[in-house]
């Protein structure tokens, strides 16, 4: 709860700062970081080519390697990005050593680690969500899709996925390629696959900062999902976004308060889960209300490109009270301006990317470059492959940003890369 702040803000006492990750998230969530200039060490984990502008990168990325660097450095606040090392508990080993974290334990990552818990976790306290079945065998799921009639079908796998494991079937043939093309993955079945309804409505996404018992609203963020604008392209783990978004009606608002957001927060309470750092909740808005598509235990990316630049805020303070389990305030100030993010991938991304290209850049002022997937052969930039830079634009309303955002890419040179060229350009519709 939000109390008195004396003592809670960086002193003396704190040896470092360490951000865990190496992505476009990472280099934003740094950056933030970087505009309150830290008289301390600043650290990531791994990193990558431009994450090393603003740190010092730390050739370590599980859990265990994590923690066994970070035993002797002092007191540290660390924050972690990606979802992987929190499912592997590296929140809990950290704070054992002291250090100050923001991100949940282990039990609450579980919230996205295993979207079976998830739901499990949302039937158990009347959260509003689609109804679902988990299977367990691929002969099972396949023998409910050919008793299936109703259609389109939601196909999910439980664990994490890295934002590619969930497809919407549009029929019986589509679901049951899905199906095929799971079947010889190692271990997909060991936690499940999910089969659910298919929601109608408008998507939205909301990040709280939280403390585990109070939270307060991040400007709400579209992202685009889809590898371009066709509607039946591959899912990818973001190849956009804008902030800030406006449609999100005051009604609507305290529909979520009411019947997600203080929910899920009383529940967490409820079932003793650690957890400091942001929730992220994938909505869909339907004619029953608001229900729940997913849960992400962490910044969304690529919508912390854009949420962070356009919060003025100080970070290292906010970050540093919710580690011990403060806010700094219960409300935060409206966006300054809007940004937009357009996601450079390697060709053949998602299924087989392209890596090794030489990448070139012209900084334009009134823009961010975030690197997701770089490193340097000597004083060259090179394309590891993925997801590699994401773009941002800034500027006083969307259009400009926009704008901004596609000029800046026209001074980079990346070959066999791919872009969406409709990042905000229709905000009718979520992607």
């Amino acid at each position: 709860m939000t109390g008195d702040l004396v003592g809670l803000l960086p002193q003396s006492n704190l040896a470092g700062i360490l951000v865990i990750g190496q992505g476009a998230r990472e280099h934003a969530i740094l950056w933030g970081i970087s505009k309150d200039a830290p008289r301390v060490p600043v650290y990531a984990a791994p990193g990558n080519a431009g994450i090393e502008d603003l740190a010092v990168c730390v050739p370590v990325s599980t859990a265990v390697d994590i923690a066994r660097w970070a035993e002797n450095k002092g007191r540290l606040l660390v924050i972690v990005g990606p979802e992987d090392p929190l499912a592997q508990g590296v929140a809990d080993m950290l704070r054992r050593q002291g250090h100050v974290v923001v991100g949940p334990s282990r039990q609450a990552a579980r919230l996205e680690s295993s979207k079976a818990f998830a739901k499990e976790f949302m039937n158990r306290h009347h959260i509003p969500t689609a109804s679902w079945r988990l299977f367990h065998s691929p002969e099972k799921l396949r023998d409910f899709v050919m008793s299936g009639t109703k259609w389109p079908l939601v196909l999910k796998q439980s664990r994490l996925a890295q934002g590619k494991g969930v497809v919407v079937a549009q029929n019986r043939d589509e679901a049951l390629e899905v199906v095929a093309d799971w079947n010889g993955v190692d271990h997909l079945y060991d936690d499940g696959v999910i089969a659910e309804e298919c929601l109608v409505g408008r998507e939205v996404s909301v990040h709280v900062l939280t403390n585990g018992e109070e939270y307060v609203w991040l400007p709400l963020a579209q992202d685009y999902k889809r590898l371009n604008a066709r509607p039946n392209s591959p899912n990818t783990g973001g190849m956009g976004a804008y902030a800030p978004v406006n449609w999100l009606k005051v009604q609507e608002r305290k529909e979520i308060d009411d019947e997600i957001l203080r929910p899920v927060i009383r529940a967490i309470n409820e079932e003793r889960m650690l957890y400091r750092g942001i929730l992220y909740v994938g909505l869909m808005m339907t004619g029953k209300g608001p229900q729940v598509l997913e849960f992400n235990v962490r910044f969304g990316d690529p919508e912390t490109e854009v949420i962070i630049p356009i919060m003025d805020i100080p970070w290292t303070a906010w970050w540093w009270a919710l580690g011990q389990g403060y806010l700094l305030e219960t409300a935060l100030p409206d966006p300054r301006g809007a940004a937009v993010a357009v996601v450079m991938a390697s060709e053949g991304y998602p299924r087989v990317p392209v890596k090794g290209q030489i990448v070139e850049i012209d900084p334009s002022p009134g823009g961010l470059i975030f690197h997701a997937a770089t490193h340097r052969e000597k004083d060259r930039l090179i394309a590891a492959g993925g997801r590699v830079l994401a773009v941002v634009g800034l500027g006083s309303e969307l259009e400009i940003a926009r704008k901004q955002s596609y000029r800046q890419i026209q001074a980079i040179s990346f070959p066999q890369s791919q872009y969406r060229n409709d990042i905000a350009r229709d905000r009718r519709d979520s992607e």
